[in-house]
């Protein structure tokens, strides 16, 4: 792991190194011994021997000892009690500081056992929390960095121990970073290298300390913190090995299996039935596959395969059960979507379709490469799974078996004699949403009734329909050169936006989050920072109105009101939310300026009320098409409303009048759907601005949140849960080709800090991913070329109009 410090950045924390090479897609942070030769490192820790921790204390002096006791107690406390290394690095360096060993910055790094991340590292400098950083295995492209390295320098050479005086004149200066922190006050510099068990595997623990004390480390600050790297190593390798198990065990077993076997549930016959939607997918053609291909290719196959089928399970809060060969087993558990049937089955149809536009896009790549096309089936079915422990006494497998089981499997079968990729069970087609075509009744083999068998509708509803096939198009013809998506708010601190710019291979490289600015010059700043080149910025704020509405006050796009608030002085306070119910009118629709008591007019009836000020039916009037529940998520909260955590009318009206009402921006500023496709509107305007929001996303990057957290306790809110979330976001910037800067995977690997702003920020870069997805063909723009969605209400975003939970006749 490459210790080096960087410039400030976010009130000067110096996380990563100044200088490297450029980053390679899905690129992480430099802080890893394995940046240059994973193999070479490896073998270089092998030749590390641990310190022998008695006879370092018995060296010790008594101040000295008493120091390490403390210290390490605490250190051990911590990792009983809270169970996270942060706790016990911050606990440790913050003990060292309060028992006058003067640490001005310790970092550590280990390697994990992670499929998708290599290592993880951990930085403390005085005064700041810690910053948790990880590494992917895509690591080329940084040897040269870290050949320059002290850490280099001590595992290649088998140093166990590197010190660095800075101010004494005759210490050598041999490693680049040794005069950066000289500029930054250092006075010394100390480094430790600990092998695990002899380094005969390869594992181990680098840290280092460095100091701004005037004469540097004294003796005793030395030995304290030489004894206590044992301690330390110590402590990581518990953290490792507890790692390893909890990795193992949610990657090969999968989450639910995992999380009992590490609750105890070890005995043959441990296990529970399990009431669940089952999604059963099967590769068609594989034997023939596997003889023509050989086993590589073969094998790479599969996997992509199983990207098509096995990733939207996961993105939709479903369970991987098993990968059988070629099949995926997998199940929506009723208890992670709140008992609710339909949002279980909605959640597997939603994966299922999912599955079938990846299929069309690999398709697509795989006959222009001049491949055969693909195809599998799915099998929908509601039932119980008995899932649990089954086979010997000492080989055990943690399995489902059901007659539900066998059923979609024989629904899957079915797929291949009826035609349609979907085949779901009339007991799951009746519990969940969407529009259903009946296939007639069959009988499955091993059972003794007929049943009525179901493909979801083409399209279901007129909007699907319009969309067309609700399948990628293809990449986009003119890609904009900076691609921006604005985490909005009221609140000037809570206002982050996430750019990623097109570099000269096509590609894009993005950057950390950064704050707005002052709104008014937004669109000029962003023109500016594309050199020419054009704007894609997309908002998580409702551009467009309610159809109802824009009936009452007669207009027949969003272009025509937006000018009427621009010009008309009877709407000159269009955009200021009224104080009382009685203040409401068709030229002022966003209520409440603020929480007041009930003789207010406020919270009489809520949107309820406010829809019959407005002269409109209900709630749903407030809303567009779009803003309804979907398979994926519940309605949005209506437009004009302002109070509560769920409002979205406040946001809307700043956006508005900072955005849309700037003079001299009609020309330049595209609005989508409203001034046409996203493509013509690429190629036309200096700034298209589009509506986008995090959450339409996150399934669809592989993000585990709420529901599709699988147990639904994830929350953007928590850091923590921020941060399990980064080998997901790493793995889909490869995918996607997109190129993440050192800050930026330093942030995604730390969950994006322990500040308020963490959450603003993590949505601002979930926006900008899910946007560069559409922009790829990855996902389809998604919007129906209709009335009134083009005119007056617009859409958002990648969202699929299959998904809407509306029936046919709200859209005629």
């Amino acid at each position: 792991m490459i210790d080096q410090p960087v410039p400030p950045r976010r009130g000067g924390k110096q996380l990563l190194p100044a200088t490297t090479d450029t980053p390679m897609a899905g690129q992480p942070a430099l802080n890893s011994e394995e940046a240059a030769d994973p193999r070479g490192v490896k073998r270089s820790f092998a030749g590390l021997k641990a310190a022998d921790a008695q006879d370092l204390l018995d060296q010790m002096d008594p101040v000295a000892a008493g120091i390490v006791a403390a210290v390490a107690a605490r250190m051990a406390r911590d990792l009983l009690q809270a169970g996270s290394f942060e706790t016990v690095f911050e606990g440790m360096s913050a003990g060292l500081v309060a028992r006058g060993v003067p640490v001005k910055r310790a970092y550590i790094a280990f390697r994990t056992l992670h499929p998708l991340i290599a290592a993880v590292s951990f930085l403390w400098q005085r005064g700041q929390p810690v910053e948790r950083m990880v590494m992917s295995h895509e690591l080329a492209g940084l040897s040269e960095v870290w050949k320059r390295s002290p850490f280099n320098y001590m595992l290649t050479n088998n140093v166990p121990r590197l010190r660095r005086r800075l101010i004494d004149p005759d210490t050598p200066r041999d490693f680049a970073v040794l005069n950066d922190l000289i500029a930054e006050g250092t006075t010394d510099y100390l480094a430790a290298a600990t092998a695990f068990g002899g380094g005969a595997e390869g594992n181990g623990v680098i840290a280092s300390w460095t100091t701004d004390a005037a004469d540097g480390f004294s003796d005793l600050d030395l030995s304290v913190l030489d004894a206590l790297q044992v301690q330390l190593a110590l402590a990581c390798r518990l953290a490792f090995t507890a790692q390893v198990a909890e990795t193992v065990a949610m990657t090969y077993l999968g989450n639910h299996a995992g999380r009992r076997v590490l609750s105890g549930q070890i005995r043959r016959g441990d296990g529970e039935l399990i009431p669940a939607a089952i999604f059963l997918s099967d590769l068609r053609g594989s034997t023939g596959m596997a003889e023509k291909l050989g086993v590589t290719r073969f094998m790479e196959l599969v996997n992509r395969y199983f990207e098509c089928a096995a990733e939207p399970v996961l993105g939709a809060g479903g369970e991987v059960l098993t990968l059988m060969g070629d099949s995926v087993l997998a199940i929506f558990p009723l208890a992670s979507f709140g008992d609710d049937v339909e949002a279980a089955c909605d959640a597997a149809l939603a994966a299922a379709r999912d599955a079938e536009r990846r299929l069309e896009q690999w398709n697509r790549a795989r006959r222009a490469d001049g491949e055969v096309a693909m195809d599998f089936g799915i099998g929908l079915h509601l039932g119980r799974v008995m899932f649990g422990n089954i086979g010997t006494a000492e080989r055990l497998q943690f399995t489902a078996i059901d007659r539900s089981i066998n059923e979609a499997a024989r629904l899957e079968g079915l797929t291949k004699s009826m035609g349609h990729r979907i085949i779901a069970s009339g007991l799951f087609a009746r519990r969940a949403s969407a529009a259903w075509r009946s296939l007639g009744h069959v009988q499955l083999r091993g059972s003794a009734r007929e049943q009525e068998v179901f493909t979801p509708a083409p399209a279901a509803n007129r909007l699907a329909l319009a969309a067309g096939l609700d399948v990628p198009g293809g990449p986009c013809a003119t890609p904009p050169q900076l691609v921006v998506h604005a985490d909005w708010s009221v609140d000037a601190r809570k206002r982050w936006m996430a750019v990623a710019a097109r570099q000269p291979d096509g590609g894009y490289l993005a950057g950390p989050p950064e704050p707005v600015g002052p709104v008014d010059s937004l669109i000029d700043r962003l023109i500016a920072r594309a050199g020419g080149g054009r704007v894609m910025l997309g908002l998580d704020v409702v551009l467009g109105l309610p159809a109802g509405y824009a009936e009452r006050i007669g207009v027949t796009g969003f272009r025509e009101a937006i000018a009427r608030i621009a010009s008309d002085p009877d709407w000159a306070a269009a955009l200021d939310p009224a104080a009382t119910l009685d203040e409401v009118s068709l030229s002022r629709p966003f209520f409440p300026r603020r929480a007041g008591p009930r003789s207010m007019g406020i919270g009489k009836g809520g949107p309820a009320a406010l829809a019959a000020r407005l002269g409109l039916g209900g709630p749903d009037d407030l809303r567009r098409i779009c803003d309804h529940a979907t398979t994926a998520r519940r309605a949005a909260a209506p437009l004009f409303w302002t109070m509560g955590p769920a409002q979205v009318g406040r946001a809307a009206a700043h956006a508005w009048r900072h955005l849309l009402l700037m003079k001299g921006d009609a020309g330049r500023l595209g609005l989508w759907p409203f001034d046409g496709p996203l493509d013509s509107l690429l190629a036309s305007h200096a700034v298209t601005l589009v509506e986008a929001y995090p959450a339409e996303f996150h399934r669809h990057l592989g993000v585990r949140m709420g529901r599709n957290a699988g147990d639904g306790r994830g929350s953007k809110r928590n850091r923590n849960d921020r941060a399990a979330n980064a080998p997901m976001l790493i793995e889909a910037g490869r995918r996607m080709g997109l190129t993440l800067d050192i800050d930026l995977m330093a942030e995604i690997g730390d969950g994006f800090g322990d500040v308020a702003a963490g959450e603003d920020r993590f949505d601002a870069v979930i926006g900008m991913m899910g946007m560069l997805q559409v922009l790829a063909g990855d996902r389809p723009t998604g919007e129906p070329r209709v009335a009134p969605v083009v005119t007056v209400e617009g859409w958002i975003l990648g969202q699929s109009p299959a998904e809407l939970k509306l029936p046919e006749d709200r859209f005629n």
